[in-house]
């Protein structure tokens, strides 16, 4: 699987406020504020013997100790079939040690069953903890063979509600917040970057615009699939999760609410100091390049920090923005300094912890729904033990 590189992208927008009034439908939504914890495969792919996620219990009690009510779950509705939960499924070694979520060994057993166990336990905390669902659609070589494996986003849908129905009748919908149809649009559906590319060839856009060819087709296909999956489940919310590209601000896209993903690596002026893109084929097999990226991030950071944080504040005031003007309450679910980062002797956490420290207030200033300090929160980051800092910044969103 390539991982995809964000774009700069610019644009203006009048105003300079996220909430123009009174009103903030945050406060009829339950929960009012949700602290997320990305999760995605790995409470499954990372259960078996010595995993991280071995002990269900033991890691859902650490979350609500530091602060966290949402868990985002990656159901792997294209192998998990939960009329079959004791069907063994098995993954083999990827060949990346340095996976910091997913799965990093080999994996085998009756996935399902786990995944049955695991939100009976999340439902009996039910006072504490929410959950939503999102789908990264990985179909490729390492893993079982799909069930099926989408190609359009209303094939998705179809493959949601197959999920969601075998869903309500197992665990209710009660604690769901909302279903994220594809991480990361247009990047994680099999075969759809191919044929978004050509939907945009030879096509001149407008500054900070999608090529008509583009825009067209991600508003269709979006639009149609929501419709679909509201049609068959009103009572819940749908949405797709974007990268921070301002682009996304001229779509007509009908969503229920917004999940950005906000990172530095989408300024240029980060991408080269750090050589961030250069080291990405690199992240998942590789050691020898992290000393030299750590050492370019600390100096980065201590250069250029100001001035990279009012470029994301900018961003997420746009966002915020075009949130509340669509009725979309806006959440991050995974986000703000670098979308790759490991435990490692050569790799400094401070820079990136100090990020996930002030994104608290930002997030706080634009009237967040949902926020992340970082994408590590599992209990195999060194980070994951500093208990007061998690409740620190949990415990300033939820009262900001």
């Amino acid at each position: 699987m390539d991982f995809p590189m964000q774009q700069p992208s610019a644009r203006k927008m009048s105003g300079s406020s996220a909430r123009s009034g009174a009103f903030d439908m945050r406060k009829q939504l339950t929960p009012e504020r949700l602290t997320i914890v990305m999760w995605d495969q790995a409470y499954l792919l990372r259960h078996g013997p010595g995993g991280s996620f071995q002990d269900f219990d033991r890691v859902l009690d650490e979350t609500i100790e530091r602060g966290y009510n949402t868990l985002r779950l990656d159901p792997m509705q294209q192998w998990i079939d939960l009329a079959e939960p004791d069907k063994i499924l098995s993954w083999p070694d990827p060949k990346q040690p340095y996976m910091p979520w997913c799965w990093n060994t080999a994996v085998s057993g009756p996935v399902g069953r786990w995944q049955i166990e695991f939100m009976e336990k999340v439902l009996k905390r039910r006072h504490d903890l929410s959950y939503t669902l999102s789908s990264w659609w990985f179909c490729g070589e390492n893993g079982p063979t799909p069930r099926r494996t989408p190609r359009t986003h209303m094939e998705a849908a179809e493959m949601w509600v197959e999920l969601l129905t075998q869903w309500k009748s197992r665990f209710g919908f009660d604690g769901l917040v909302y279903v994220d149809l594809e991480n990361e649009t247009p990047f994680f559906l099999p075969g759809f970057m191919d044929r978004f590319s050509k939907a945009g060839e030879g096509q001149i856009a407008a500054p900070g615009c999608y090529p008509p060819g583009q825009a067209q087709l991600l508003t269709s296909e979006l639009n149609d699939a929501m419709r679909y999956l509201r049609a068959e489940f009103p009572e819940l919310l749908f949405t797709t999760s974007i990268h921070g590209d301002l682009r996304w601000l001229d779509l007509a896209v009908e969503f229920d609410c917004l999940d950005v993903h906000f990172y530095s690596d989408a300024d240029p002026r980060w991408q080269v100091r750090t050589k961030f893109h250069s080291a990405m084929s690199k992240f998942f097999t590789e050691t020898a390049w992290q000393k030299d990226f750590s050492d370019r991030c600390m100096k980065t950071h201590r250069a250029m920090a100001p001035m990279l944080r009012a470029a994301q504040r900018d961003k997420l005031r746009q966002f915020a923005q075009w949130a509340e003007a669509r009725g979309m309450p806006l959440t991050t679910s995974e986000s703000w300094a670098a979308w790759f980062y490991i435990d490692s002797p050569d790799l400094d956490w401070g820079w990136l912890l100090d990020w996930s420290a002030w994104s608290v207030d930002d997030a706080v200033e634009f009237g967040m729904w949902g926020w992340t300090p970082h994408n590590y929160c599992q209990p195999h980051f060194a980070n994951w033990q500093d208990i007061a800092w998690h409740q620190r910044l949990t415990e300033r969103f939820l009262k900001g």
